[in-house]
Parts: structure tokens; sequence; C-alpha cells
């Protein structure tokens, strides 16, 4: 009998220990949206270089100027030492005849917390080519995903109080909106908030209707209906001026399960009816089938004239903070 409490009690101060080890990990390092690639220079000077660059460097869709998708940064695997090594997202490529078989390795945190480290290696850049190309887009989820995680953990942490409070008591959702962002605008069923400074503008709108036909959910329907409540409820700066999604511009249009619920995720372009504001959006529709309504939360960005792709991923966190199910009702933010 002892035995056996002397062997609990070794799992539980083992156990401890390693809760403790992860705990007392370092923060990562690195600008957010930046992939660090270790390889060595006659690699990341060639096609295999050439190659992961293209593929990170493709354009954001959604945005109004070209911006990549991430921004990557090269460091030879001599220097990557214990400096460099809490990067927040690393992909490291190693091509040698000494491996003898190909693979691909997802590590979490292993010197960082909440670091992301994915590791290629193959016998020939042939075999490298192969492999990235069947990975490649696995490998930009990770990252993505990676990138919104962190912000939503932030934002779950720095919600402002009275924003979490309305969505919950009013509309019975959870979100976290982070500190600095102010209600201008809460009707009935319509809200608009935002967060201003002297250069630049980040806003979120929310609105709700009852569900009643799955025509509800057709694009152009969906575009239209948007415009109405921001021409209803968005006033611009000039007389007789409003916001109102461009649908003079190319969008994009994704069917998807938003945690569990049928989805539809647009990125364009939003401009002011009767004046020169413009800026790109995201809009989440989600079918809400316990409540019999559909959600309509678009995030934008205003910033003329500089890039916006970095604010457009904080805007873009926010709206993945929405939580329509959830248990504990009595939950409230002080």
């Amino acid at each position: 009998m002892k035995g056996l409490i002397f062997v609990f009690a070794m799992i539980l101060v083992l156990g401890s220990c390693k809760e403790t080890t992860k705990n007392l990990m370092p923060g990562i390092s690195g600008k957010i949206n930046q992939v660090l690639i270790i390889a060595d220079k006659n690699l990341w000077d060639g096609n295999v270089g050439d190659t992961i660059k293209a593929f990170f460097g493709q354009e954001q869709d959604g945005l109004p100027q070209a911006e990549p998708v991430f921004d990557v940064l090269n460091l030879p695997e001599m220097y990557f030492d214990k400096n460099m090594k809490g990067h927040r997202n690393v992909l490291q490529v190693v091509i040698s005849p000494s491996i003898d078989s190909a693979y691909v390795q997802y590590v979490d945190s292993p010197w960082a917390k909440t670091q992301k480290y994915i590791k290629i290696a193959a016998p020939d850049k042939k075999t490298f080519f192969k492999l990235f190309d069947e990975n490649k887009l696995t490998i930009l989820g990770t990252y993505a995903k990676a990138e919104r995680d962190r912000l939503v953990a932030i934002y779950k942490k720095t919600a402002d109080s009275h924003i979490f409070n309305l969505f919950k008591n009013k509309y019975d959702i959870l979100l976290y909106c982070p500190t600095g962002y102010y209600v201008n605008k809460d009707t009935t069923n319509f809200v608009w908030m935002s967060s201003e400074t002297t250069k630049n503008s980040k806003g979120i709108i929310f609105f709700t209707e009852k569900y009643e036909h799955e025509s509800q959910f057709n694009n152009v329907i969906i575009l239209d209906r948007v415009n109405e409540e921001l021409q209803k409820y968005i006033p611009g700066p000039r007389k007789d001026s409003y916001m109102a999604l461009d649908l003079e511009v190319p969008y994009t249009a994704v069917q998807y399960q938003y945690n569990g619920h049928y989805a539809i995720l647009f990125r364009g372009l939003w401009t002011v009816v009767n004046d020169f504001m413009a800026g790109p959006y995201e809009l989440n529709v989600v079918l809400d089938q316990e409540h019999q309504r559909v959600i309509y939360m678009m995030g934008y960005v205003y910033y003329p004239n500089e890039e916006k792709r970095d604010m457009m991923k904080q805007v873009d966190a926010v709206l993945n903070t929405m939580v329509i199910d959830f248990k504990d009702k009595k939950e409230v933010k002080k």
C-alpha cells in the first residue's frame, strides 16, 4: 500500500513539474504574421527559397493593395541559437542525402509558449518540392490559426466588460471585444462599435434577423441585406453619405463551419457613397439554429495609404471570439 501511495505521489509531482516547466517557458518573439525560415544560404538563394517565398508571399485576399499572406525571414541553421529559437512561427528545411525517409514534422511550443515549429526533411530537392506542395496549405493554415488563436487569447483577457455584457445579456452571445472599442450605435438588433485613432479606424458591425428560408444565405441577398443596414445606420462624414459594401469590385465568399454552425465568410472592400473613404472588410454570416436567427458579424479597417493586413487580422480575431453556444449563462465580466 505504501508503494502505491509513493507511486501516486510521484505521478502528482512529475505532473506538477511538467506543468511548471510549461508555465516557465518564455513567450514568443518575432513580428506577427512572420515566418522564420531555417534554411542554409545555398537553399534560400536557389529555387527552394524562391518556392517558399512565392508561396508565403502570395497576396492576402480582401485587401485594396497587394500585401503578402505572411512575411518571411531567413536564417541559416548555424545561427539558429537560443536567441532565435523563440520565434513565433518556425519552418526548418533540411535537404541532405543522409535522410533516409522524407517527412514533415509539426511540433507545438518546443522553445516558447504558443510557438509553431514545422520541419521538412528530404533527401533531395525533387522530394522536397513534392513534399512541400502536398503540405503547404496545411502549413499555412497552421501558422494562420496560431496567429488568430494568440490574438483571441489576448482579447479574452482584455475584453471590454460593457461590450461583453451587452452582447451576452441582449443577444445571448459571448463576444470578447478588447478594450479600446466603443459602442457608437445600439438599436433593437444592430450594434456598431469602433476603435479610433487620429490615423486609422477599426470597426465591428453586428445585426441579426429571423431565419425563415435558405435563400437568406444567397450571396447577392446577403450583400444587399448588409447594404440596407449600413445605409440606415452608418453615416459618412458628408451630407447624404453612408457606408456600403463595394459591389463593383471582386469579393470572395467561402462556406464553412463556424464552431459547428453553417456560415459564409465574405472578404472584399467597403466604400462610402458620396465620399472618398474606403477599405477592406470581413463578414461572417452564421446560422444560429437554436435561436432560429441569422447572425451578421462584420469587421472593417480604415487606414488610407497604409498597409492594412495586420489590422484586418486583429479584426478577424475579434469576429472569431464570438461564442453562440455557451453553458455558463450567469457569466458576467467585471
